[in-house]
């Protein structure tokens, strides 16, 4: 009984010998210090461009490539397609962030301009979409109003928004657009990875 240990003793004596990497534990404390600078300045929690402009020059030489790896993750994790044209205030906080961690380079703020007229024109795309949809579905929509009012006698006053075939069928064209678009973006997002280095 005594030769057979406990499933507790067996992981204390595999554990004892493993010990935190001090190092690798200061890395990866500086690109969540990085995620977080970018986060709330992105959201506009706190901060101003000064601000973080300021915390990042004063990272020393070795500490602040792991800084801008964080921020670029950041940038990166929040570039998706816009829902409407009030994603340009973010917009211009991630530029002013890559700004900061680009230097010189020019390629990605040549590559987030193209981000910014590609969300432009995805705006642009989804809106021509419901306006075809719409008219397309007039047809349709004007004959289902008719045979309710013949059905019951009168029309129900209700809006071409409100039809649920309507709806889904909207709803199909801005699932397919957004997949189309979303390969584009994600392709254009492994572009701006591998020019930060993320890749």
């Amino acid at each position: 009984m005594a030769l057979l240990k406990s499933a507790w003793e067996i992981v204390m004596d595999r554990t004892e010998t493993i010990q935190a990497d001090p190092e690798k534990i200061r890395k990866e404390g500086l690109r969540n210090d990085g995620r977080r600078l970018a986060g709330s300045y992105l959201l506009g929690v706190d901060g101003n461009e000064q601000e973080v402009q300021r915390i990042y020059a004063a990272c020393t030489p070795q500490d602040k490539p792991l800084m801008r790896e964080g921020i670029a993750t950041t940038i990166i994790l929040n570039i998706a397609l816009p829902q409407d044209a009030e994603y340009t205030a973010r917009f211009e906080r991630m530029l002013s962030l890559s700004t900061l961690i680009s230097g010189d380079s020019e390629g990605p703020m040549q590559m987030l301009g193209q981000i910014r007229q590609f969300f432009d024109q995805y705006l642009g795309a989804r809106d021509s979409l419901m306006e075809r949809m719409k008219q397309q579905y007039q047809a349709v929509f004007a004959e289902k109003q008719e045979r309710i009012a013949q059905k019951y006698g009168k029309g129900i006053n209700a809006s071409i928004e409100q039809d649920p075939e309507y709806l889904q069928l909207v709803q199909r064209g801005y699932t397919q657009l957004s997949a189309q678009y979303q390969q584009v973006l994600d392709q254009a997002k492994n572009n701006l990875k591998q020019m930060w280095g993320l890749a």
